[in-house]
């Protein structure tokens, strides 16, 4: 028994020093993405020609519920905070690192009564697509449909969803590896799960 919780700790060891080995996000000013801080989200390309992440109530015509871009070019959107799900103690583990799962979420509390934690939605059938929308669980394990990951692309970031799908207990289940990218829909461009991504940059909020 002790072999094996050795092992295992040997093995979560390792896991923790390969993750603390991963680069830094870092925003528009060159200093490294932390937790507990407010960013804009801001696409750079991939999306319509407009402005930060925001809400928008286009699918559900009765309340904001669906990550969108602002549509004007000038405005910055919502404030929004970037959380690793496997946190540790102490200052480096606020640190947000590349290719991690994180939670993100809305600063603002305007949201129809439903948490400000980014998931994905159940799938649109009319649409054909999977969108990005709000009432996520954090540290929700389950089914990690709050779960993200931002990947270095060149000078820009990626935000990427992946998990498992259609799920049966007599066979495996189909994995869904999706980068987060543009729907455009009446003018207005919602966050969805595409082929092409958003490329993005994080600037943070400077308060008073």
């Amino acid at each position: 028994m002790k072999k094996v919780f050795f092992c295992l700790s040997v093995l979560l060891y390792a896991f923790c020093v390969a993750a603390a080995d991963l680069d830094p996000v870092f925003d528009m000013t060159n200093d490294k993405l932390l937790t507990g801080v407010d960013y804009f989200l801001i696409p750079t390309l991939g999306g319509s020609k407009g402005g930060g992440i925001t809400l928008a109530s286009i699918r559900n015509k009765t309340c904001p519920l669906d990550v969108a871009q602002d549509e004007s070019l000038y405005e910055e959107g919502l404030w929004m905070k970037i959380h690793p799900v496997n946190i540790k103690k102490g200052v480096s583990g606020r640190v947000v690192r590349e290719s991690t799962d994180v939670t993100i979420r809305f600063s603002s509390t305007k949201t129809c009564g439903k948490s400000a934690i980014w998931k994905v939605d159940k799938y649109d059938k009319l649409r054909k697509r999977y969108f990005v929308t709000v009432g996520g669980v954090k540290g929700d394990d389950k089914n990690q449909r709050g779960w993200f990951r931002i990947v270095k692309q060149r000078f820009d970031y990626k935000i990427i969803y992946c998990s498992q799908e259609h799920c049966i207990s007599s066979g495996p289940c189909d994995v869904i590896c999706k980068n987060v990218g543009a729907y455009n829909e009446h003018g207005t461009t919602l966050v969805a799960l595409t082929d092409e991504p958003f490329l993005v940059f994080f600037e943070k909020v400077i308060k008073g």
